[in-house]
């Protein structure tokens, strides 16, 4: 069962005082946080949306959606916090699925790992535990805890060959697609 994440937002009050607008712990029944059907283990969970670059830090009012997608907002960003739980424990006949409810079935391509995909964006990761295997066209790459990854709009899937859960930060920024 994946893990509940929790965020914690911060703002300003009327006054112009720093004060923490949202503490929540964001669980399945989200809008913002998908666990795909036939994956109870898998889970991506939005922690915040930026429409554009640069953001504005106007206002209080929560910027994630009612439903998550791959990409993030054209000239916008998202914060996602993933859990990919072993390859051993993944259903991978429900990915098409999966990525056609992140709005993104076109983007799978699944030739040589079920979960095969590319995006026009540039993705900054962290390992915050456990372990991940990068899958490139030509490339694999063993990634642990506190190993980092910029992921620049290539062909790629995550393989987590352990028994144990990996958890990912990342950010994604909107990027121009390779021509």
């Amino acid at each position: 069962m994946p893990r509940d994440i929790r965020r914690v937002i911060t703002g300003h009050d009327r006054k112009g005082n720093a004060v923490v607008v949202i503490d929540e712990t964001m669980t399945a029944e989200m809008g913002h946080v998908l666990t795909p059907e036939g994956q109870s283990n898998v889970r991506l969970s939005d922690v915040w949306l930026s429409e554009h670059t640069p953001a504005s830090n106007v206002g209080i009012s929560d910027t994630v959606r009612n439903t998550v997608r791959l990409q993030p907002p054209a000239g916008g960003t998202v914060f996602r916090v993933v859990e990919i739980p072993p390859d051993s424990q993944r259903n991978y006949s429900t990915m098409e699925k999966y990525f056609e409810e992140m709005g993104a079935g076109e983007r799978l391509d699944g030739r040589k790992h079920p979960g095969m995909h590319k995006t026009s964006s540039v993705d900054y990761l962290v390992v915050i535990s456990g372990e991940v295997w990068l899958i490139l066209d030509e490339d694999e790459v063993c990634l642990k805890t506190g190993d980092t990854c910029v992921q620049r709009g290539t062909l790629h899937a995550w393989s987590n060959r352990t028994e144990e859960p990996c958890l990912l930060a990342a950010v994604l920024i909107d990027a121009h697609p390779m021509p």
